[in-house]
């Protein structure tokens, strides 16, 4: 067995395990939590806009906080860089239930959001400095399964533990403190970082297009699918529990098609391979808006979704890691997060005001505009190079 991880995941097999583990709770944690306050603002009564404004207190955090993440990161190390963000984390899920109006909430997803995007920089920066040109598909794709397998199971949870009162947040809480247990108890070394060299934002986006511009899609896609998916189902009639099912159908197609993706990432062109997944992105949810009344045509349309939208990230990040230096990674993959929760606010934002004025479709409408911009940035790239 442990010369098959060995021959899989290379001699920091152990190390890799580790992050795997981890990744696989907090996505389980994200799962849960970002479907369960849109589904409790929502029984409370409050519009879509109002939601999407609380939504992206996370987001806006990530923004205004991304040149702090790499200094703390390479001052403090990596595993202490996880386990103070998970330690902050905790303490604020608690304050959900205690603080009920709008601005408290705001705050604390405010608060959550740096420690979040603190996690997520080190998460990324410890698996792209340890990987190579041999392995790094193969790594990048393994690391987004397993997250992808957690957060599938988040909307289970939720029908587990209901909306009210204290039993969700408590369960998440717990899933977090869970997820620092190895790097706190195993003897697991963090990778040594070289000093670290500052990318200029604008100009590192400006380069990178297709790279940034896919993470933004990626924030933008995740953030409106879980935030407004149910909403969107429930809206149209069907239960909490089946709009749910539809989430987590979505998920596990995520799941499923990541080896596919890993393989294609060694075989083929990543452009070519990119444009294929955006323009799944970009059909499914015109499918599913078209046909809402087809339940297996629905749930086919989610799973192929699911499927091309986690491959989209996976592909953008491989080419970050291919792209930029161990001396960079830290500071690129700030920047990755910085745009991908840069889509994760102007979803919310803009997709509930739209479902506003539009009504439910609105959700529709807002996915296919933005994956239909990006779709044609993504050729044109593919065609100049």
């Amino acid at each position: 067995m442990i010369s098959t991880f060995q021959s899989i995941l290379g001699s920091n097999y152990k190390t890799y395990i580790v992050l795997f583990l981890c990744a696989l709770i907090i996505g389980i944690k994200l799962g849960t939590l970002i479907p369960l306050l849109s589904l409790i603002l929502e029984s409370r009564g409050f519009s879509n806009t109002q939601i999407g404004l609380n939504v992206v207190a996370q987001p806006l955090a990530v923004i205004l906080f991304v040149r702090i993440t790499p200094i703390i990161i390479h001052t403090i190390g990596l595993s202490r860089s996880i386990v103070i963000a998970q330690i902050v984390t905790i303490i604020l899920y608690f304050t959900f239930p205690i603080f009920e109006s709008l601005t408290a909430w705001f705050i604390i997803r405010f608060l959550i959001g740096f420690a979040g995007a603190l996690a997520w920089n080190a998460f990324d920066t410890w698996m792209l400095s340890m990987a190579n040109d041999s392995n790094r598909g193969k790594i990048v794709t393994i690391y987004n399964t397993v997250f992808i397998i957690g957060f599938a199971i988040g909307p289970l949870v939720i029908s587990l533990t209901g909306i009210e009162g204290w039993l969700p947040f408590i369960v998440i809480a717990a899933m977090s403190f869970i997820a620092i247990i190895p790097l706190i108890t195993l003897d697991i070394a963090d990778q040594e970082l070289p000093e670290k060299k500052s990318l200029p934002i604008l100009a590192t986006i400006i380069a990178a297009p297709t790279i940034f511009g896919a993470a933004i899609l990626c924030g933008l896609d995740d953030v409106m699918f879980v935030s407004f998916f149910p909403i969107f189902m429930i809206k149209n009639q069907f239960s909490q529990d089946i709009a749910l099912q539809f989430v987590t159908i979505t998920l596990v197609g995520g799941v499923i098609c990541q080896p596919l993706i890993g393989i294609l990432l060694d075989r083929m062109n990543k452009r070519l391979l990119m444009n294929i997944a955006v323009f799944c992105t970009f059909v499914c949810p015109i499918i599913i808006g078209v046909f809402l009344g087809n339940f297996y045509l629905v749930a086919l349309s989610c799973f192929v979704w699911g499927g091309a939208a986690s491959g989209i990230f996976s592909i953008s990040l491989t080419m970050l890691g291919e792209r930029y230096t161990a001396s960079q990674v830290a500071g690129a993959t700030a920047i990755l997060v910085m745009v991908f929760e840069c889509g994760s606010l102007i979803g919310p934002l803009i997709g509930g005001r739209v479902m506003d004025i539009f009504g439910p479709i609105g959700f529709i409408y807002t996915i296919v505009f933005f994956t239909f911009i990006f779709l044609i940035i993504s050729i044109y790239r593919t065609i100049r190079n």
